[in-house]
């Protein structure tokens, strides 16, 4: 069956609409609309950058497609329910997936010409959901995958173990109260709800430092140099030049015992795996739990106006190892809503107006903690306490260690988006019908803000801290002796509370489909849209990374322009030493 109309008879827009069937029976992987987008022309299935794993409400071990449209990137497509915002504004995905068996067609806009929609370089993508009738219909569904049929691993002994189970029922038809309320022809529901089980095993390789490593023996490996016996070069006028360790021995005086102790505590069990550098193997089970539903109301109030609500929901989430097997988790949380409103008013049967709320919200959760890890086990590894402590809220982080072609220390950190997503969406459209005209008028304001928190700190080694410097092009150095010598590479810190004001878009549109012959019709279309940049910073975050005293430098005239005045030091209520920072 071919996807839809492709051409508009009366406009220029080129477009596919995908029926309800070919969405439910079509096999897809994980039960995910978008990779029937492929189905329409002018688009090329790719998925780059960052929602290249599905950016956060894609089912794990499923397929999805984020597709570019004519021509445009990836995350240059909007998408809509019912005709209202369902967009994740940071990934430029959809903030809630609809459920397969809950939607009665959706539409691509590939090439758009109408004036009504903005805002968007790439395709509209509108998912119509279903509404109940008159009769009573459902459906029950379960799809299982596991590790029954699945081949092993050439290098493990047994299959991973897996599990993958999507169930759900839906179901709808009119409201129905005995001897109280008849509601056909009048008041109809329609229900789904859909769950997702997953469970699979790591089953990664790891390459961990040994302890003959760990004392300092490095012989046979990439010659490290010492660090402290850097000296200029006698013969090199302008070079340096440093001593080779006798032997590729670091001595024992020079090991910094701290991390080197720590580490010999949290790392694993050094086994035989078989893989070529590769002496360690994580098995954690990757388990991701992911339950959604949707309801919808229709109802007609007498001959003139009509009135619906929708509202959907997902929660997702996901445990799995943080890098030490046993030793520590990292645990997300993505939980997101979509839900709208409508109400169609008839003036006449040649005036219509309608007026429409939407609502989109995500969250992007995410953190890494160690199973039994006390902050006085963090303090005694001598970490200054402005690099590991004095987060946001008090807190002290065990920074991420790493070590140029091992794994290293996993640290302990939080991702926190409780407003990835915040859009509200107002919206109404009149269409007027005069002789062979039909016009359409209407405007929407769509606001938009964002709030993000992230504690982090991390650490690098690398070899070039034990390269020989005269020639580095033939002794590049060793990272482990750079490790155990703790003369770090790169080091960074992240202690923000990103937060934005008031933003969005607001934008007004005038069309006219003119009928001139039953086979020439000119259509016609005027769009203003105006954007409100979210200024950074809220007056609650005076303080933290410049809060409301963001702004940039004025290169013609060397003076900083902030994008808002702080208010006066005696005005913020907070520690004076703070203020006097910014002021």
């Amino acid at each position: 069956e071919a996807a839809g109309e492709l051409l508009q008879a009366a406009t220029a827009e080129l477009g596919a609409v995908v029926s309800s069937k070919q969405v439910v029976d079509l096999p897809l992987n994980g039960r995910n609309f978008t990779q029937l987008l492929a189905l329409t022309p002018g688009v090329a299935p790719v998925s780059v950058s960052q929602n290249s794993g599905g950016f956060g409400n894609v089912a794990s071990g499923t397929s999805f497609v984020f597709p570019a449209i004519n021509g445009q990137t990836n995350r240059s497509n909007f998408f809509m329910t019912d005709g209202l915002v369902n967009q994740g504004a940071f990934s430029s995905t959809y903030a809630v997936p609809p459920i397969i068996d809950a939607m009665a067609e959706f539409k691509v806009n590939s090439h758009n010409d109408q004036a009504e929609f903005g805002g968007a370089l790439g395709g509209i993508i509108n998912v119509a959901t279903k509404s109940g009738t008159n009769q009573l219909h459902g459906s029950l569904w379960e799809f299982l995958r596991n590790d029954a049929f699945n081949a092993r691993n050439t290098f493990q002994p047994a299959a991973t173990v897996f599990r993958q189970n999507q169930f759900g029922v839906s179901a709808g038809g009119p409201v129905m109260i005995p001897k109280l309320y008849d509601g056909r022809n009048k008041t109809f529901f329609f229900g789904a709800y859909e769950g997702f089980q997953y469970s699979r095993a790591a089953g990664s390789f790891q390459h961990f430092p040994t302890d003959a490593e760990l004392a300092g023996n490095l012989a046979g490996e990439a010659q490290a140099f010492n660090p402290f016996s850097t000296r200029p070069d006698p013969n090199n006028p302008g070079g340096f030049i440093r001593d080779p360790f006798p032997g590729n021995q670091i001595p024992a005086n020079l090991i910094d015992p701290r991390l080197v102790d720590f580490f010999k505590q949290i790392r694993p069990a050094l086994i035989n795996t078989g893989v070529a550098n590769n002496n360690a193997e994580d098995n954690t089970p990757f388990i991701q739990h992911q339950n959604e539903f949707t309801a919808r109301i229709d109802q007609t109030v007498g001959s003139k106006d009509f009135f619906w609500f929708r509202y959907s929901a997902l929660y997702y989430d996901t445990s799995g190892s943080g890098g030490m097997q046993g030793v520590n988790k990292t645990v997300t949380d993505n939980p997101g809503q979509n839900y709208g409103a409508s109400w169609v008013h008839t003036f006449s049967p040649s005036l219509v107006l309608q007026a429409q709320y939407g609502r989109s919200h995500q969250e992007t959760n995410s953190t890494t903690d160690y199973l039994n890890l006390s902050s006085s086990a963090v303090q005694a590894l001598g970490f200054s306490n402005n690099f590991a402590g004095g987060f946001i809220g008090g807190a002290t982080v065990l920074p991420a260690i790493g070590i140029a072609g091992y794994n290293g220390i996993p640290g302990t950190s939080k991702s926190l988006n409780p407003n990835e997503t915040n859009v509200h969406q107002w919206k109404a459209n009149v269409s007027k019908i005069m002789g062979n005209h039909t016009l359409r008028w209407g405007g929407e304001l769509d606001s938009s803000t964002f709030e993000s928190l992230y504690n982090n700190a991390n650490s690098g080694y690398a070899y070039q801290q034990t390269s020989d410097p005269a020639h580095p092009d033939i002794s590049p150095g060793n990272s482990m002796a750079s490790f155990l010598l703790n003369v770090p590479d790169n080091a960074g810190r992240r202690n923000v509370h990103e937060t934005t004001r008031w933003g969005g878009v607001m934008g007004f549109y005038f069309a006219d489909s003119w009928k001139v012959t039953p086979r020439l019709t000119v259509n016609l279309g005027l769009r203003y849209d105006r954007t409100f940049i979210p200024p950074y910073g809220k007056e609650s975050t005076v303080g933290q990374n410049g809060g409301i005293e963001t702004g940039a430098i004025n290169f013609n005239n060397g003076t900083y322009v902030v994008q808002k005045l702080p208010p006066a030091c005696t005005d913020r209520m907070i520690e004076p030493s703070t203020c006097a920072r910014y002021c």
